[in-house]
């Protein structure tokens, strides 16, 4: 009889302990199940829907340029160019300026008499404040693509707003070619009338290709 008592006994506490870990296993997934909804849900509150904070706009790091320049906004606001002088050599600011410009063109379908002529206008101020490093006879350049500028915002068709590009072009050239021929032995002397010349015809083939003015 003692043997059959024990026997119960110990039938209730192993009864007992089994519906002890079941309880534990099953409020333990409960409250994962509840965390995870409300990660989740935490989710969807910032993610599916508006902010308490309202829409985040462009950031501040975000290209100034490039494939995505007018979804971040710099389209709206015109060519954003470096603050001269960047770098040690005259070409290498120029260049930088001359980029910016071009890719500033391309991207943001910059293609009409007043958005060629107001880019170039910024273009020339900067280009200022690099032309005294230039050699001699290429520190007109500014003043260059400022004439240039003025003309296509006067220009009454697309064929005259092309042709002060290419008058520019013509004298940036010519200005190259008087560097090249007094110092031949360097030729990155030239590379600051080569870039503005470039970012002029990357002007022109923009309005070429432009519904129109």
């Amino acid at each position: 009889m003692r043997a059959t008592t024990l026997a119960r006994v110990a039938k209730f506490w192993m009864a007992t302990l089994v519906l002890a870990v079941a309880l534990a296993v099953s409020a333990a997934a409960m409250a994962q199940e509840g965390g995870g909804g409300g990660h989740n849900g935490g989710g969807e509150g910032s993610g599916g829907g508006p902010s308490a904070s309202g829409p985040a706009g462009p950031s501040s790091n975000g290209p100034a340029f490039g494939p995505n320049a007018a979804s971040s906004g710099a389209c709206d606001v015109g060519p954003s160019l470096p603050t001269p002088p960047m770098f040690q050599e005259a070409g290498d600011s120029v260049k930088a300026l001359s980029r910016a410009t071009e890719s500033y063109i391309r991207n943001c379908g910059c293609a009409t008499q007043g958005c060629i002529a107001d880019a170039l206008d910024a273009y020339a101020e900067a280009l200022a404040r690099v032309a005294p490093r230039l050699p001699p006879q290429l520190q007109d350049a500014p003043n260059v693509v400022a004439r240039a500028a003025q003309r296509v915002r006067a220009a009454r068709t697309k064929a005259e707003a092309q042709r002060a590009l290419r008058d520019a072009i013509a004298i940036l050239h010519k200005d190259v070619e008087l560097v090249r021929a007094e110092d031949p032995d360097h030729p990155r002397l030239t590379r600051g009338g080569d870039f503005v010349a470039e970012t002029l015809n990357v002007a022109s083939l923009a309005l070429e290709k432009g519904d129109g003015l």
